[in-house]
C-alpha cells in the first residue's frame, strides 16, 4: 500500500501530479497508465482520481501545462543582463528551443492518442506569445541602438529560427543557438 501523500491544496496536488506525468507521458506515450503516474508521484491511484476525474483530464492538464510559456518566460528573465548582447541572445534562443522541443514532443504523443491541446485564443492572437515576446525583447535591452532593424523584427527572426531549427517537420539539422544568433546579428547589426 502506498503511504499517505503529504497534505496539499487541490491546485498544488494537481500541479505536482502534472509535473510528474509530463515526462512519463513523453516516455511511455499513449500506453502510460494512471498507476505509473500515481507510483511516480508517490500517491495512491485514488488520490490521482480525486485530483483528475479521468486519465483524459490528466492528459489535457499536461497539454495545458506544456503549452504555457510561463516557465520559458521566467527562464528568459533569469538571463544575466550584464552579459554581452550575443551571449544574452544565445541564452534566449536556447530557452525558446527547449520550450519548442518540449511542446513538440508532447504534442506528438497527444496526437497519437487523439487529444487536441487546448488553445487560449485570448492569449494566442498571432504566431507568438506576448509574454514570451516581451521577455525575449527585454534581452536586447540597451543594445537596441546597435541593431539596424527594429527590435521586434530581430526578436521575431530569432524566435522563428529557434522554432524551425528544432521542429522535426521544418529542419533536417538542428542549428545551435549560437549559429542562429550569429546569422541574425550579422544581418541586422549596424556596421561599426
Amino acid at each position: 500500500m502506498t503511504p499517505r501523500a503529504p497534505a496539499m491544496s487541490p491546485d498544488d496536488r494537481r500541479a505536482a501530479i502534472v509535473d510528474v506525468a509530463i515526462p512519463l507521458l513523453r516516455e511511455h506515450g499513449p500506453g502510460l497508465t494512471t498507476r505509473q503516474v500515481a507510483e511516480a508521484a508517490g500517491i495512491a491511484e485514488g488520490t490521482l482520481f480525486r485530483a483528475f476525474g479521468s486519465k483524459d483530464e490528466l492528459v489535457q492538464a499536461c497539454a495545458t501545462a506544456v503549452l504555457d510559456p510561463a516557465a520559458a518566460v521566467a527562464e528568459l528573465g533569469e538571463v544575466d543582463p550584464s552579459l554581452p548582447l550575443d551571449d544574452r541572445l544565445v541564452a534566449g534562443v536556447a530557452v525558446v528551443q527547449r520550450h519548442v522541443e518540449q511542446v513538440v514532443a508532447l504534442i506528438s504523443v497527444l496526437h497519437h492518442v487523439g487529444v487536441v491541446p487546448p488553445v487560449d485564443k485570448a492569449r494566442h492572437r498571432g504566431p507568438g506569445d506576448p509574454a514570451l515576446d516581451a521577455a525575449f525583447t527585454a534581452l536586447v535591452g540597451d543594445d537596441a541602438g546597435a541593431l539596424r532593424k527594429p527590435v521586434d523584427e530581430v526578436v521575431g527572426l530569432l524566435q522563428l529560427l529557434a522554432l524551425s531549427s528544432v521542429h522535426p517537420l521544418m529542419s533536417a539539422r538542428r542549428l545551435d543557438a549560437a549559429e542562429i544568433v550569429d546569422v541574425v546579428l550579422d544581418g541586422t547589426r549596424r556596421s561599426s
